[in-house]
C-alpha cells in the first residue's frame, strides 16, 4: 500500500474497462487483500451502493471522467462513506475514493497525484527506449504510443485543475451562502424575540424550550422559570369542559388553530388573549415543535365594551337607545307571548323641550334631558326598562301590569314628577310629559306596531293639552293617520304656494279710523278650498312647520305693508303672530330685518304679536328678542292678555306697546259684570303703564261701546269687518276717515 497523499486517508484503484482491478496504488482503508487476482472493484462496496457504483464507472467510460459521487464501503463495522471521482486513461479507469473533508478538494489532489505518477512514469519508460540502439522498429510504436498517452493524461490533469478551481469558486460561494443564511438565521432569532406578540416555542412532548421577552412582560415569567414546563395554552376553569383539549385536537388535525381565550399572570390576574398555536414538522413530517402565539387583548376588550355601549346605549343619558330598545321590546313581547300575559309600552315626549332648547342653547337642552331621564327613572320599577329614542322622546316597557290603572298610575307618577320646576344653569324652567300607551298584545303583537301606536295615542295626549296620557284606541289611529296625512299637505302646500294672507282691519274707538291691520293665514286647499288655520296650525307646531309657515306670514305682511305704504296708506302697519317655536329659533330678528330692508320699509310698519304665555314661559329670551325688535322700530303686542300669569312685575319688564284683551271677556262684557269689571281693571293698569289696549273678538254694537266707555283704545271683530283679502279690503281702507 502506498501512502494516501497530503496524509488524507482514501484509496485509487485502476481497472480495466470491465471493471476488474488491475492494480492497488493507494490503500488507506484496507481492501487490497479483496481484490487480488482479478476481482471486480465492486466488491469493495456495500450491497446498498453497488448498483451506484457501477453507474459511476459507466458514467466515467462515457465521459471521460466523473468527480463527488458518495458510496459506502463494506466494512466490518458497518458501511463506511467516501466520495469517488474517476478518469479514463487510455484503456484504463482509475477510481480515487477518500473520506468526506470540510473542503471537498482532497480527492481532486489525490487523483491528480495519481495521474502525475503516471505521467513521470512514462517519462521514465521514454527515456530508456530512446537509449536502446539496434531496436528500432521495436521502440516506434512504444514512443508513439506514450506520447499519445501523454497527450492525454496532460489533457486530464488540466480538467483536474479546472475541477478543482470550479470547487474552490463553489466552495467560496457555499461560505458566503453561509454567513448569509447564518445573518438571516440571528435576524429570525432577533425578530422573534423583539416581536410584540408573546411567543412560545415547545418539543413534540409539548414542553417549552424558548420564550421571547414579550412573554415576559405580558405573563410576568422569566424564561428560567416556565422552560422544560408544560405549554398553557389558556385557564381550563375560565372555559368550557374540554376547550382547551378541543384545541390540540384541531391543531392535530389542520396543523394551526386560533382564537380568544383567557391567560393568567404571574401575580394571578386573569387577562384575555388572542393566541394562535401551530405545529411544526420535520425533516420527517412528524411534529417537531409547536409554536404559540399570543397578544394581551385587554385594552381591546375594554374598547369593544365603549363601542357596544356607544352602540346600544345614548351617550348624554346613558340609557338604552333605540337599538337595544327594540331588542328589548322584541324579546319582552317573545316572553308575554310564551307565558300569555299583557305588556304596556309608554311612549313619552316632553312638551316645550324644543323652546327650551332653541332659547337657551343646546348645553342647557341636554343638561334638561339628562334631568329627565333622571326623573322617568325615578318612577318606574326595576323591572321596567326604560329607553331614549332620540331628541325629547323616551319609552318604559312596563311588564307585568295586568290593570289599565296600575299604568295610569305610573303615567300620574311621572307627570306629577315633571310639575317640579327642572333648574337649569341658574334658571327654573318648566316643561310637562306627554304620555301614549299601547298593550300587547290588543293594540299589536310585534315591536313596529306596538311602538307606532303608542306614538300616535303620545299625540292624541297633546291634542288633550298635553301634560297628560291617552291610551291607544282604534279611532285614535285614525285620527293619527289623518294628521299624518295633513302634515304632508302643509308641506307639499308650502312648495305650491297654496297658503295666504287676509287681514282684519284694527279701528281707533274714540276716532273710527284703522290704525293697523292684523295678518291672518288661511289655507287656500286644492280640495276643501280655504281652511282656517285651528285645522292646521296645531299640527304645523307639532311637526316643525310652523316655523316655515311663520317665516312666510312675516315675509308677505312686510311685502304687503310696502305695498300699502307705497300707496294711499303711508302710516298703515300691520300685525303679525309669531309662534312660541318661531320666537325661541335662533335667527328670527336677523330674518325680520333682511325683510324688511329687501322691501324697502321701516320697523314702524310691523307689529308682533306674543302671548302672554309665551312671554312668560322664557321671559329672558323673549325680553332679549323684543329688545333687538324695538331698536328697529318694530312695536310688540301681548296677546290673549288675560289668560295666562297677568303678572304686573313681567309686564313691567316686556318692551310692548299694546295689551290684547282675550276675546273670552269681550265676548260676554255686555252681560257678565265680571268681565266688565276684567276689562276695566286691564285697561286701567294698562294706562298707567303707558301702554294702549285692543279689545278682540267685538261682534255686537253694545260690545263696541262698553269698552271705548271702559277706555279701551282700539277694537276689532266682526262688527267692524271680517278677515278679507287685501283686493276687498282696499275700498274699506279708503273710505276710513
Amino acid at each position: 500500500m502506498r501512502e494516501g497523499h497530503g496524509g488524507a486517508p482514501g484509496l485509487a484503484m485502476v481497472c480495466d474497462f470491465d471493471g476488474m482491478v488491475t492494480d492497488v496504488p493507494w490503500d488507506d482503508v484496507g481492501i487490497a487483500d479483496r481484490v487480488t487476482d482479478l476481482a471486480h472493484f465492486a466488491c469493495v462496496l456495500d450491497p446498498g451502493s453497488v448498483q451506484k457504483g457501477l453507474a459511476l464507472f459507466l458514467f466515467v467510460k462515457e465521459n471521460g471522467a466523473a468527480f463527488g459521487w458518495e458510496l459506502n464501503l463494506a466494512g466490518e463495522t458497518g458501511p463506511r462513506q467516501l466520495n469517488f471521482a474517476g478518469a479514463v486513461l487510455r484503456d484504463r479507469v482509475v477510481l480515487l475514493a477518500a473520506l468526506p473533508t470540510r473542503d471537498g478538494g482532497d480527492i481532486y489532489d489525490g487523483l491528480s497525484h495519481v495521474i502525475n505518477e503516471q505521467i513521470n512514469a512514462m517519462r521514465s519508460l521514454n527515456k530508456e527506449t530512446a537509449g536502446a540502439r539496434g531496436q528500432r522498429a521495436a521502440v516506434t510504436a512504444p514512443a508513439r504510443f506514450d506520447r499519445e498517452m501523454f497527450h492525454d493524461m496532460m489533457q486530464l490533469n488540466n480538467r483536474l485543475v479546472n475541477a478543482e478551481r470550479e470547487l474552490a469558486r463553489k466552495n467560496s460561494e457555499l461560505k458566503r451562502l453561509s454567513s448569509v443564511l447564518s445573518k438571516d438565521l440571528h435576524l429570525a432569532h432577533r425578530v422573534v424575540q423583539c416581536s410584540g406578540e408573546a411567543v412560545a416555542i415547545a418539543n413534540s412532548d409539548r414542553r417549552l424550550v424558548d420564550v421571547n421577552q414579550a412573554f415576559t412582560a405580558i405573563t410576568g415569567y422569566a424564561p428560567h422559570e416556565v422552560l422544560e414546563s408544560t405549554l398553557k395554552l389558556g385557564e381550563p376553569a375560565q372555559h368550557d369542559p374540554g376547550f382547551v383539549d378541543d384545541i390540540w385536537a384541531q391543531v392535530a388535525e389542520r396543523g394551526s388553530w386560533q382564537g380568544e381565550c383567557i391567560g393568567r399572570r404571574r401575580n394571578g390576574e386573569l387577562f384575555p388573549k388572542w393566541l394562535s398555536v401551530s405545529a411544526i414538522p420535520d425533516d420527517r413530517g412528524a411534529v417537531g415543535h409547536y409554536v404559540a402565539t399570543f397578544s394581551d387583548i385587554t385594552r381591546l376588550k375594554h374598547a369593544e365594551e365603549r363601542w357596544q355601549h356607544l352602540a346600544f346605549y345614548d351617550s348624554l343619558t346613558h340609557l338604552p337607545n333605540r337599538v337595544l330598545f327594540k331588542d328589548r321590546l322584541q324579546q319582552d313581547i317573545a316572553r308575554a307571548r310564551r307565558e300569555q300575559c299583557t305588556l304596556d309600552l309608554m311612549f313619552i315626549d316632553l312638551d316645550d323641550f324644543k323652546i327650551v332648547n332653541d332659547s337657551l342653547g343646546h348645553d342647557a337642552g341636554d343638561e334638561l334631558l339628562c334631568q329627565a331621564a333622571r326623573r322617568i327613572e325615578a318612577c318606574v320599577r326595576d323591572t321596567d326598562s326604560i329607553a331614549r329614542l332620540g331628541g325629547d322622546e323616551f319609552t318604559v316597557i312596563v311588564n307585568g301590569c295586568t290593570d289599565e290603572l296600575d299604568v295610569m298610575n305610573v303615567c300620574d307618577k311621572i307627570i306629577q314628577a315633571f310639575a317640579k320646576p327642572f333648574l337649569v344653569g341658574d334658571q327654573n324652567v318648566q316643561i310637562g310629559a306627554s304620555i301614549g300607551i299601547a298593550r300587547y298584545p290588543s293594540d299589536g303583537e310585534d315591536p313596529d306596531t306596538l311602538t307606532k301606536h303608542a306614538d300616535a295615542a303620545m299625540y292624541a295626549a297633546k291634542s288633550a293639552g298635553r301634560n297628560t296620557s291617552r291610551f291607544f284606541s282604534r279611532s285614535l289611529g285614525e285620527r293619527i293617520s289623518r294628521h299624518l296625512q295633513v302634515k304632508t299637505q302643509i308641506a307639499q302646500g308650502l312648495q305650491r304656494g297654496e297658503f295666504l294672507l287676509h287681514l282684519q282691519p284694527e279701528f281707533d274707538l274714540t276716532t273710527g279710523g284703522i290704525v293697523a291691520l292684523e295678518a291672518l293665514i288661511r289655507w287656500d286647499h286644492p280640495e276643501h278650498g280655504i281652511v282656517l288655520p285651528d285645522q292646521f296650525i296645531p299640527i304645523a307646531e307639532d311637526s316643525g312647520l310652523i316655523i316655515e309657515l311663520g317665516e312666510f306670514v312675516l315675509s308677505e305682511a312686510i311685502r304687503l305693508a310696502a305695498e300699502l305704504r307705497g300707496g294711499n296708506h303711508p302710516d298703515l302697519c300691520i300685525a303679525v303672530n309669531v309662534s312660541r317655536r318661531q320666537i325661541a329659533t335662533p335667527g328670527l330678528t336677523e330674518f325680520i330685518a333682511a325683510e324688511l330692508a329687501r322691501n324697502g320699509v321701516p320697523g314702524s310698519a310691523l307689529i308682533i304679536e306674543v302671548t302672554e304665555s309665551m312671554a312668560m314661559g322664557n321671559m329672558e329670551h323673549t325680553i332679549e328678542v323684543l329688545e333687538t325688535l324695538r331698536g328697529l322700530g318694530i312695536r310688540a303686542a301681548i296677546d290673549d292678555f288675560g289668560t295666562g300669569y297677568s303678572s304686573l312685575t313681567y309686564l313691567r319688564r316686556l318692551p310692548v306697546e299694546y295689551l290684547k284683551i282675550d276675546k273670552s271677556f269681550v265676548a260676554d262684557v255686555d252681560v257678565s259684570v265680571e268681565s266688565e269689571t276684567i276689562i276695566r281693571a286691564i285697561t286701567a293698569m294698562a294706562r298707567s303703564l303707558g301702554l294702549r289696549t285692543v279689545g278682540e273678538g267685538i261682534e255686537r254694537q253694545r260690545q263696541y261701546e262698553l269698552l271705548r266707555d271702559l277706555g279701551c283704545d282700539i277694537g276689532q271683530g266682526y262688527w267692524f269687518a271680517r278677515p278679507q283679502p287685501i283686493g276687498s279690503l282696499m275700498q274699506l281702507l279708503d273710505d276710513a276717515p
